[in-house]
């Protein structure tokens, strides 16, 4: 585990340079591209942006890098205005427990974008276009028929865990929303453009039980969800207290 912190005046400076819209407010992709640039193929994946008054970005993230070979990777290649964005006093790093006990329970958070993909196109989606959850549950059901947000997206996570093995959950409930705009390139050669798009933003908390420790160490270096890559999906532990 990687934590640093980012200038947020940089960040922003360095998009600008990139070309990417100031209209959008997603620091996750900003936080992706610098990480990118400073320690390549090293780069934490999944992390999440903490959020902290003032002008500094702390980021939390899964790596096999220690503190010391990011410095030393970001040293030897980074241009000086991207080494300026990192406080490197903050660079700090932890081993991860070589294992986990079967049957070990621990609380957990995560900020995940629960969304999922259109199986066949509609009148509103194409096939294959990535919609909210809840959405499209909204849109099974019909009109007039309540839907949980809250159940919906645990019904997503708790599919997202089931498909990827490694811990089943004991209990989880939504404990914040919002809707962000979220920027991402193209992947068609050349100046690959921008895309802004609108995806949910959701924070999940809840209790998870450990069913098999290789693929939940597997699980949590990969992520839940989509857009892991961009600052959501990073399971964050605690001792169930």
């Amino acid at each position: 585990m990687v934590s640093l912190v980012l200038d947020g005046q940089g960040l922003v400076r360095l998009g600008h340079q990139r070309g990417l819209p100031a209209a959008a407010d997603d620091m996750g992709y900003l936080v992706h591209c610098v990480l990118g640039e400073l320690f390549g193929d090293l780069a934490p994946a999944p992390f999440l942006v903490r959020p902290q008054e003032g002008r500094g970005f702390p980021v939390l993230g899964y790596g096999s890098a220690s503190a010391r070979h990011l410095q030393e990777v970001a040293q030897e290649t980074a241009a000086p205005d991207l080494w300026a964005t990192c406080d490197w006093e903050s660079l700090a790093s932890k081993p991860m427990p070589g294992t986990f006990a079967a049957g070990a329970e621990y609380a957990f958070s995560t900020r995940v974008c629960p969304v999922v993909r259109m199986a066949k196109a509609d009148t509103r989606h194409r096939k294959g276009a990535e919609v909210d959850a809840f959405l499209r549950r909204c849109w099974q059901v019909g009109d007039g028929v309540a839907v949980s947000r809250e159940e919906v997206y645990r019904d997503w996570l708790k599919e997202d865990l089931e498909r990827h093995g490694g811990a089943e959950l004991v209990n989880v409930g939504l404990t914040g929303f919002n809707r962000a705009r979220l920027v991402r390139r193209g992947r068609k050669s050349g100046q690959r453009p921008v895309r802004v798009s609108e995806r949910p933003d959701a924070t999940l908390d809840g209790v998870l039980k450990v069913t098999d420790p290789d693929r939940f160490s597997a699980l949590l270096a990969r992520g839940v969800g989509r857009h892991r890559g961009f600052g959501f999906g990073m399971l964050l532990l605690r001792r169930r207290g």
